[in-house]
């Protein structure tokens, strides 16, 4: 589809209005804080692994050989056994188990390795915030979840399903990150604020922060922005295509993990529908694919 299609469509991608849950307002002197960070650029952001950081820029290279990137790999043993666990899962369902690194690289290839490593890292670097560990499990849920159903969108277009996948995986990683950084500052300022107000300003400020991390382990620059703006895809300066793609998904991933309640009827109805040119009977698949992603999800996390 065209981007131009979306210009045309303008007025039917913009999201209704919900009225927001009611949540304690945020400490001025935190919320403060925190924004001053956000906009100098001092807001601390998880570090990607350095063998993850590697076996992503050699995956973006065609030159990249199997065997280079299987020593690469075999340096880290989590990252070696993470990878394995995944490649098994539900999510990549392979037609018989794959028992060793080298079965794993040749059967997933380049793209769905470098998947596997920004999910991993995800996991193990992101998606941890001491004292709230139920609710970031459930956003790397929904992340997974949004990733799924991202590709099947994707694929029903005959648009790029491995972007698709990474746009919906990464769609909600601001959220640990700022939650994170708050906790600091509450410690730091001493300064008490409920749980609840810490939550509302994650989903507040977790597309502009989930930007800067993507950009921050130099991951494309596309892939920033459908994150930056995938709640505001008509804001999109150049991936207004990715951004709407990624906001349906987010949609499908709430109606099965929440937190957000979404149902049938508004996922047929979504206003991204016509941009997105899916028919119903696309839809009808989608939602028909509920207990696979489910499952896909429940082997991850």
């Amino acid at each position: 589809m065209a981007l131009g299609v979306h210009a045309r469509n303008a007025d039917k991608t913009r999201m209704p209005t919900l009225a927001p849950t009611p949540a304690p307002p945020l400490p001025q002197p935190l919320r403060d804080a925190l924004v001053e960070r956000i906009r100098d650029g001092s807001l601390e952001l998880p570090v990607l692994p350095e063998v993850a950081s590697r076996v992503i820029t050699l995956t973006m290279d065609d030159k990249t050989e199997m065997a280079q990137l299987g020593q690469l790999i075999q340096r880290d043993q989590s990252m070696t056994g993470h990878l394995l666990r995944l490649a098994n899962s539900a999510l990549y369902s392979p037609p018989t188990p794959i028992v060793s690194l080298q079965q794993a690289l040749s059967r997933l290839g380049m793209k769905k390795v470098r998947e596997i490593a920004l999910m991993i890292s995800c996991e193990n670097r992101v998606f941890k915030v001491p004292g709230f560990d139920l609710r970031v499990r459930l956003a790397f849920k929904h992340s997974i979840a949004a990733a799924s159903f991202a590709q099947e969108i994707a694929r029903s277009r005959r648009w790029n399903v491995e972007e698709a996948f990474l746009c919906g995986m990464m769609s909600d990683v601001g959220r640990p990150v700022v939650l994170q950084a708050l906790v600091d500052l509450k410690r730091t300022l001493d300064v008490d604020a409920p749980r609840e107000a810490l939550e509302a300003a994650a989903g507040e400020f977790h597309c502009e922060v989930g930007a800067m991390l993507v950009k921050s382990w130099k991951l494309p620059a596309r892939l920033s922005e459908t994150i930056r703006y995938h709640h505001e895809p008509e804001k999109a300066p150049t991936a207004a295509q990715t951004a709407m793609l990624t906001r349906y998904a987010a949609d499908f991933a709430h109606w099965l993990v929440g937190p957000r309640t979404v149902t049938d009827a508004e996922l047929r109805t979504h206003p991204l529908c016509v941009p997105l040119n899916l028919y119903p009977d696309e839809v009808d698949r989608l939602i028909a694919m509920k207990d696979k992603v489910k499952a896909a999800v429940e082997s991850i996390g």
